[in-house]
């Protein structure tokens, strides 16, 4: 390659980085700020929304299982939002379509990997995050944890 396309790859990824959506993984930098608070935000509506739309589509106990991880995703935002507020003065913003997936397996593992995703950012989030916030992060994980094991659990039983 010659040197002006070499110059021009350079800056690629940061590029990327900026226009890629924020995952859990993203959150590195800022787990206690306004970003990482936003990121965990956006990432626990869509927790609260998939968890009671499948409710819906089952009985007994696993649906007992998916309105207590709705609960707790709503309750995790509410904390979520508080600590933005207390931290910038503002709500939350745009709140995203979470209605990305549609089929009730695809909607379990969607919510399995995304449990599982957050349970590893609120852990590293905890490590990085002193105080309160670092307390709530350490709790928010061992919580995504359960969440993960469950739905786990829940799409296993779906191919018995």
């Amino acid at each position: 390659m010659d040197e002006n396309i070499m110059e021009s790859l350079a800056g690629f990824d940061a590029v990327w980085r900026r226009v890629t959506a924020p995952g859990p993984a993203d959150r590195e930098d800022d787990a206690g700020g306004p970003e990482g608070l936003t990121a965990f935000i956006r990432d626990e509506t869509c927790a609260a929304v998939w968890a009671a739309a499948l409710a819906r589509q089952f009985t007994g106990d696993k649906r007992a299982v998916l309105l207590r991880q709705a609960a707790d995703a709503r309750r995790h935002l509410r904390r979520l939002r508080a600590e933005l507020f207390i931290a910038t003065g503002s709500q939350a913003g745009a709140v995203p379509d979470c209605r990305d997936i549609s089929g009730k397996l695809a909607c379990l593992r969607r919510l399995y990997l995304c449990a599982r995703d957050r349970a590893g950012a609120y852990g590293r989030a905890a490590e990085r995050t002193d105080g309160e916030l670092g307390e709530m992060y350490a709790a928010f994980a061992g919580e995504e944890r359960r969440h993960a094991a469950e739905a786990r659990a829940l799409l296993l039983d779906c191919f018995r």
